[in-house]
């Protein structure tokens, strides 16, 4: 709704400015600049509102605002004044827009992400022609009402019907960001002092951070580019339809919007199918692959002489862009910590409204500095008019953009890692050495919520394999030796509630790396079974998710602390996480406190990691009979036992 409130205001004040003025042209270009400009300059610090203060307030108040702003505008008279309204309408745009983007992650498990944002970005462009047409309907309910004498102001200005219409749907918005739970929008940086001296502080953070993560820097300035590029199908592109066919203006304006179809279809078919393709390649490669598709496509559009192939290049332009889109949103949610998403989408929206700003004034000076020109080849005649040699130039932009970020962000060692715990086939062990030596033991883990029954399982578990004549070494994490024993100490300890979760990911890294030296890596060589409870899937879940430090991060630096000490089977003890609180017993741990919320985001990681790896994980319902359990937890680990013996 608030997409659709968007695109009304914006076609009701081109419509509205009309009337105030006798040069329509400058109106128009007015209203469409005062909605680009605010966000050059306001547009980072709107991004750390959105990290300082309770999001959902913000979205609300935004909505508020937009809503009584837009209802006032058929009163206004002046047009500097509709001008002034057009910018604060985009200073509250730029408030909800990254305050949105950024809770978004807190509302879906990780693994619904990409479908989240393919329904939102559907929505943002699909309300699109539903906006343009609603002003269009209700113009024409305007001149029936303008006689009925309540709706006098209507005969002036059919347009204000549209303009009330649209604060009606901000207020829509307003009911229902209202119902969404209030901890799952509160930035985790959330304060109630704030000056000039903070904001500036924050804003030096976030850029810091875009400097210094590789991917995330990568897919801001691929989307820049990308934009810098697709600027110039966009400013270009009516002079470019005029050009493939000849007669009217009216057959060139309706080429023109047979070509903005056509790009609005692909671009929602690109939007649709990029889940499935994430589920076939890493999310890494379909975004440059999306550049370098909708580049391309621009080449092809801008090397044709009739419409018909020019339509159907321009859908597969749409496409790679759509995917593109689509991709770019869920890396950023996924990889960026939560105190900082907001910051990082309002810098993401910031240039590419820089990057359009440029466009759309650059790219027509250069194609009208270029001119138009033939050249006869071969009983040939070649257009090398500005305007092919400028979208030429566009498509080269984006093919760049895509081979840059496919360069940047090409597989790396643990890129790699991710792909051979992806491919293993449940029940066949994988053969993998253990830093350098042969590797002839089994190696499970047990994880959970707190609460779960690992330890009840890892006994009977024990004694079954005992009883068989297995050599079974039993462990824990952290833990397992004197020195992580020691570590466990340090990071359980109630009273450190303080701990940032760096330091926290810090010692259980080290922790384990102690324990894979002195512990486990020993017993494997030796041929025993090695049972764990917890082990890098417990960081993945309770650091990595829970604590928004980033899958990635913490994956990597664990496979280093282990030199790549990867567990055989994981065996999940999958129970609700208020029934497994309730369980535990004696003064809490410091894990123990950090409160039911938490907790629930470990048990949606973890179910998350075995949906990602299902190769290497057995899920098994805790909430039954422990002797029901312990039959499923034999019966997971029998292929592997097998094969062991």
């Amino acid at each position: 709704m608030s997409s659709l409130g968007d695109w009304i205001g914006v076609f009701a004040l081109t419509l509205f400015v009309q009337d105030l003025t006798h040069k329509p042209e400058f109106a128009v270009g007015g209203v469409l600049l005062f909605r680009v400009v605010p966000g050059l300059f306001f547009g980072p610090f709107a991004g750390v509102l959105a990290d300082r203060f309770d999001r959902r307030r913000l979205m609300i108040t935004a909505d508020l605002a937009r809503a009584a702003l837009i209802a006032t505008i058929p009163f206004v008279q002046h047009l500097w004044a509709v001008f002034l309204v057009s910018a604060l309408m985009e200073l509250l745009a730029l408030m909800w827009t990254p305050a949105k983007e950024a809770t978004l992650p807190n509302l879906v498990e990780r693994d619904e992400l990409m479908t989240a944002n393919q329904l939102s970005l559907i929505t943002t462009y699909a309300t699109f022609p539903i906006g343009g047409a609603l002003v269009a309907a209700l113009s024409g309910a305007a001149a029936g009402l303008s006689h009925v004498h309540p709706f006098g102001i209507l005969h002036n200005h059919p347009s204000a019907l549209s303009f009330w219409f649209d604060s009606g749907t901000f207020l829509f918005s307003v009911a229902m960001v209202a119902t969404f739970p209030a901890r799952l929008m509160k930035a985790k940086r959330a304060r109630t002092e704030f000056n000039a001296t903070h904001a500036l502080r924050d804003l030096r953070e976030g850029f810091r951070f875009l400097r210094s993560d590789r991917v995330i820097r990568t897919l801001v300035v691929g989307a820049w580019t990308a934009f810098t590029g697709g600027g110039a199908v966009i400013a270009l592109g009516p002079i470019f339809a005029r050009q493939l066919v000849s007669g009217s203006r009216a057959a060139s304006d309706a080429a023109w919007g047979a070509l903005i179809v056509a790009v609005g279809v692909g671009l929602v078919g690109g939007m649709i199918t990029a889940g499935a393709i994430a589920r076939r390649l890493p999310r890494e490669r379909i975004f440059p692959i999306g550049l370098i598709t909708s580049g391309a496509s621009v080449l092809v559009v801008a090397s044709m002489t009739s419409l018909r192939p020019a339509i159907f290049a321009t859908v597969f332009c749409g496409a790679g862009a759509g995917v593109a889109w689509v991709t770019i949103f869920t890396l950023l949610q996924e990889r960026t910590d939560d105190r900082l998403r907001g910051r990082t989408f309002a810098t993401l929206y910031t240039g590419v409204m820089v990057s359009l700003f440029v466009a759309l004034g650059g790219w027509p000076l250069l194609a009208g500095g270029i001119g138009n020109h033939t050249i006869e080849a071969g009983g040939y005649l070649f257009d090398l008019s500005g305007v092919r040699i400028v979208m030429w130039a566009g498509g080269l932009f984006l093919m760049a953009a895509g081979l840059q970020a496919l360069r940047a962000m090409r597989p790396t060692k643990l890129a790699k890692i991710r792909g051979r715990l992806s491919g293993l086939h449940f029940g066949a062990r994988p053969t993998r050495p253990v830093a350098g030596g042969a590797r002839r033991g089994m190696f499970i883990v047990f994880e959970g919520v707190e609460g779960s029954g690992k330890t009840t399982q890892m006994k009977l578990l024990y004694e079954s394999l005992t009883s068989q004549g297995s050599d079974v070494t039993v462990t824990r994490e952290p833990g397992g030796t004197p020195i992580s024993e020691r570590i466990r100490g340090i990071v359980l300890d109630g009273a450190a509630k303080e701990m940032d979760p760096k330091t926290e990911a810090l010692l259980y890294a080290a922790s384990r790396a102690q324990h894979v030296a002195d512990v486990i890596r020993p017993a494997l060589e030796d041929g025993k079974i090695v049972l764990c409870d917890r082990y890098i899937d417990s960081s993945l879940a309770y650091q990595g998710f829970a604590r928004g430090l980033g899958e990635e991060d913490i994956l990597r630096l664990n496979i280093w602390a282990t030199d790549e000490s990867l567990p055989d089977l994981v065996i999940l003890l999958h129970l609700d996480p208020e029934i497994g609180l309730s369980r535990t017993k004696g003064d809490p741990d410091r894990m123990e406190q950090a409160g039911l919320a938490f907790h629930r985001k470990v048990g949606e990681a973890y179910l998350h990691l075995a949906r990602s790896f299902p190769s290497r994980f057995a899920v098994i319902d805790a909430a039954g009979p422990v002797e029901e359990i312990h039959r499923q937890v034999k019966a997971a680990i029998l292929p592997f036992v097998r094969e062991s013996v």
